[in-house]
């Protein structure tokens, strides 16, 4: 439901400015969050996580009812920040559970058995946005009512999420249980923590991390300047459509077993970011040709909409293609669920600092053309350093252990030490006997 919000650009306000400026506070709250992933996900665990994020679910939808409705800024910005907050606690837990609970051969499909999920839900957000707003084909802002409902779906979270089962209880499909990682201090949490963060890998896709969700704050603000309400809102409906191929597509290359794991992780990343360069030139010219200028609010009738629609259309695609390749190259190095949770809350992290930006970006300066430079700036930036670590994917997943960074390392040893006390234990209790 967040995500149909936001593609209505601008949160479906006339103007995106007040809107840009609550998500960035709701993505520096996130970003708090996140960074803690990995002690936060060892001392209270998975399940408590995602309760907590699913509880904060409704403050979102009401925030953006309360400001179109009544005109009440201050909500939008706390509530916003406190869906923040909660959400970060879901980012958290979400990447810890993408990243350990599948099967090897299986990890590009549940990734996008995932991503499919979470479009189903914007599917439902889309037709309602559709349905509310169907016959406004001017500028404006969308139908109140809309997030009445946004509202009451939102709220279903919290007490469905009390049905999902704690990370002991998870068994695979191959019979096989979730690896657990023993609890540790505050202390040794955070001294992991930072050699997660100062890892060469992690240096290496910092800029990737930063950018792949940068575009929301770009894309929201050219959708809300540009488009009429029922664009906007058939918008919400068409993307989660092309998302949910096209992801479902990139899982299938990524599960490959005709193709070494690295080999899989260079033709995905080719398959992510050619469309997305070329979609993020044609949005550069478009912009340059609307800068200064007034589009009319192009409707789905206007003669121009699809030339200005479809670069829009191919990086919302591609953003979350993107996001779900982040994913499957982390899981190529460790499987183990609070190693998973301490290394998807970096890349969360990293990620909400780059969409706190944006939407900040977004919030102050009124030049599109600067902000989708900016944008398309990061984007091949980022090029060298994933490079870099694709080259250094284990062609084959029991290779991943060579591989490991210095924390997974130390995981590894403290397993094993903590295996042979047992059994020393064991064999001195036998002798006392």
């Amino acid at each position: 439901m967040s995500d149909a919000i936001q593609n209505l650009g601008g949160g479906g306000a006339a103007t995106p400015w007040a809107v840009n400026a609550a998500t960035a506070a709701s993505y520096v709250a996130v970003f708090a969050v996140s960074i803690l992933g990995g002690p936060l996900a060892s001392r209270v665990g998975i399940r408590t996580l995602l309760i907590f994020g699913a509880m904060t679910f409704p403050i979102n939808a009401s925030s953006y009812y309360v400001n179109l409705k009544y005109k009440v800024q201050w909500y939008l910005v706390l509530g916003r920040t406190i869906y923040g907050l909660g959400f970060g606690a879901w980012y958290v837990a979400e990447a810890a559970i993408i990243l350990s609970y599948p099967e090897e051969g299986r990890r590009g499909s549940y990734l996008a058995i995932w991503v499919m999920s979470r479009n189903l839900g914007q599917l439902v957000g889309g037709s309602i946005n559709l349905s509310r707003n169907i016959h406004n084909a001017k500028a404006g802002a969308v139908a109140t009512s809309t997030f009445l409902i946004f509202i009451v779906i939102e709220a279903l979270a919290f007490p469905i999420s009390w049905l999902i089962s704690p990370s002991d209880k998870v068994k695979k499909s191959d019979g096989t249980q979730v690896k657990l990682a023993p609890k540790r201090s505050w202390s040794e949490e955070f001294r992991l923590l930072w050699a997660s963060l100062t890892h060469r890998r992690t240096l290496c896709l910092s800029v990737y991390f930063f950018y792949s969700y940068f575009y929301g704050g770009v894309l929201g603000t050219y959708l809300s300047l540009h488009f009429s309400v029922r664009a906007r809102a058939l918008s919400t409906l068409i993307v989660p459509l092309g998302i949910i191929l096209f992801v479902f597509l990139l899982g299938l290359v990524l599960d490959s077993q005709k193709m070494t794991q690295r080999r899989r992780a260079q033709v995905g990343f080719v398959i992510v970011m050619v469309p997305t360069i070329a979609a993020f030139i044609w949005l550069t010219i478009n912009q340059a040709h609307y800068d200064g200028k007034s589009t009319g609010k192009l409707d789905w009738t206007s003669a121009g909409w699809a030339n200005a629609y479809l670069p829009f259309y191919i990086l919302q695609i591609t953003g979350y293609m993107c996001q779900t390749y982040i994913y499957w190259l982390i899981s190529c190095f460790s499987d183990d669920v609070t190693a998973n949770a301490r290394n998807g809350g970096v890349f969360r992290a990293i990620e909400a600092a780059g969409q706190a930006v944006s939407y900040g970006l977004n919030s102050k300066v009124q030049r599109v053309i600067i902000s989708i430079s900016i944008n398309f700036f990061l984007c091949m930036l980022a090029l060298p350093g994933c490079i870099a670590v694709i080259q250094t994917v284990p062609l084959y997943r029991e290779d991943a252990k060579q591989v490991q960074p210095r924390q997974d390392q130390q995981e590894q040893r403290e397993q094993e030490q903590e295996q042979e006390q047992e059994q020393e234990h064991s064999v001195d209790s036998k002798n006392i006997a």
